[in-house]
């Protein structure tokens, strides 16, 4: 298999994974799903609160939530995710990143936490520099996978996906973790939708640089 199409296919079981398992997370919490994305984009098809969607390379988790919806009085309960104990939220959105890292370290061994613990530094340089550094990084990508099997590559497109997850951004895991605890177990802050707004600005342009890099490689890739 090619490494571009294992790299895709690789990004496609880590979304499976880190998506279904918030599910499975908040579930045992017993917090209540309105919505499971896997994927973003237009709905190809739905099972009971499942999506598939049309670009199968992201996902969410859409949980009873005040700061979402209206929810009455006869609708309130021990289901609602942001009224829940901050250690249960914050459980939720890490066992989407906690999951995924265990199977990666498991497969690669110590060169799995160096690469994890590498990847903060390599995803804000590539970011940065996405016709230089981002390049060079994708090459060393794509030799690994020249020279390992798909479950490798599996491995090391998990643990960066995960490093990525836990930046401080809007829509990362990281980020919605961080407001978590700067609301200090409040359900709810005045300020936290503003700052929210603020923290997307960063994490868009981070996936957007490596988003351009990538499709530049690919380009490089296939004229080659």
């Amino acid at each position: 298999m090619h490494p571009v199409f294992q790299f895709l296919l690789a990004t496609f079981l880590f979304m499976l994974i880190h998506v279904s398992v918030m599910a499975l997370s908040a579930r045992a919490f017993g917090i209540t799903i309105r919505r499971i994305a896997y994927g973003v984009g237009p709905t190809l098809f739905s099972i009971g609160k499942a999506q598939l969607r049309l670009l199968p390379f992201a996902g969410s988790v859409v949980l009873k939530d005040t700061r979402e919806e209206q929810i009455d009085d006869d609708e309130a309960g021990g289901d609602i995710y942001n009224e829940r104990p901050l250690w249960q939220q914050l459980a939720v959105l890490l066992s989407g990143v906690a999951a995924p890292l265990i199977l990666a370290l498991g497969l690669l061994g110590a060169q799995g936490w160096h690469s994890f613990t590498g990847a903060f530094v390599q995803i804000i340089a590539g970011a940065l520099a996405p016709l230089s550094t981002a390049q060079q990084l994708l090459a060393d990508g794509d030799a690994f996978a020249h020279a390992h099997g798909f479950m490798l590559v599996f491995a090391l497109v998990s643990v960066k996906l995960c490093a990525l997850n836990l930046l401080p951004f809007g829509g990362l895991n990281g980020g919605q973790a961080l407001l978590a605890i700067a609301r200090g177990g409040k359900p709810s802050v005045a300020w936290e939708e503003t700052v929210a707004k603020w923290l997307l600005l960063p994490g868009l342009a981070v996936l957007l640089a490596w988003l351009v890099a990538f499709g530049l490689y690919c380009l490089k890739a296939t004229g080659a």
